[in-house]
């Protein structure tokens, strides 16, 4: 199934890929009609350029505080485009898979890691199960399995961050490891530790570029709860 609007680049042509594969099991279990499939993908093509759009123009021209704000009001807009779109059932359908949108969007990007040690479909189900159950055991049950980062964290908001997500990442090792074979979890374990990395680096640049912004820069590291 594809968006109605043939996406003109090949950045949302990628994206516009990546939604359908995760979107995909909803759309078939909602039963959608092929109309109401093309509009539903493209408001959330739609809603997902807007965003990275958003994030890029805050970041050469605007204030990093602002992100959490632009984010929210797009969502707001695009969710009263798909209730009219889906009706009020199938709309509440659709809240309840975003839950774990953030899950499956995590695992689509390190399937490539498993290429030579392939996850099985029962594999995969029961990773994404272990990954919401890693965010409950350290009471963070945001959506997707990384805890909330943001541009405009401070540096110690970022450490605390850091250290909930480690938490969490310890959380979902013990578990798999009773499903996974000894060679995938050691491929997990390595993009754990590659995703951590890229985050301190990540929050390193954007505080090069806006220094603490929103807040007052600290030096105190929490204790690990």
């Amino acid at each position: 199934m594809t968006v109605s609007k043939t996406p003109t680049t090949t950045e949302e042509q990628l994206t516009a890929a990546l939604l359908e594969r995760l979107y995909a099991p909803l759309v078939k279990k909602l039963n959608l009609t092929a109309e109401q499939s093309r509009g539903f993908y493209q408001v959330i093509l739609e809603n997902k350029m807007k965003g990275m759009a958003q994030m890029a123009d805050l970041l050469r021209h605007g204030d990093p505080s602002l992100m959490a704000k632009a984010v929210e009001e797009s969502q707001k807009e695009a969710d009263a485009r798909l209730q009219t779109l889906l009706g009020a059932a199938h709309f509440a359908q659709y809240q309840e898979y975003q839950t774990n949108i953030g899950d499956r969007g995590l695992l689509e990007r390190i399937k490539d890691d498993f290429a030579e040690h392939p996850l099985t479909e029962e594999q995969q189900q029961h990773l994404l199960a272990a990954m919401a159950a890693g965010r409950k055991a350290v009471g963070n049950n945001a959506d997707g399995s990384e805890t909330k980062f943001s541009i405009a964290d401070t540096t110690e908001v970022m450490c605390e961050k850091l250290i909930r997500q480690e938490s969490i990442d310890q959380h979902i090792l013990a578990q798999v490891a009773s499903f996974l074979s000894p060679t995938q979890l050691e491929i997990l374990r390595a993009i754990q530790t590659r995703m951590m990395a890229a985050r301190k680096d990540g929050h390193a640049k954007i505080k090069a570029m806006f220094g603490e912004g929103v807040g007052q820069k600290s030096t105190h590291l929490p204790k690990r709860p």
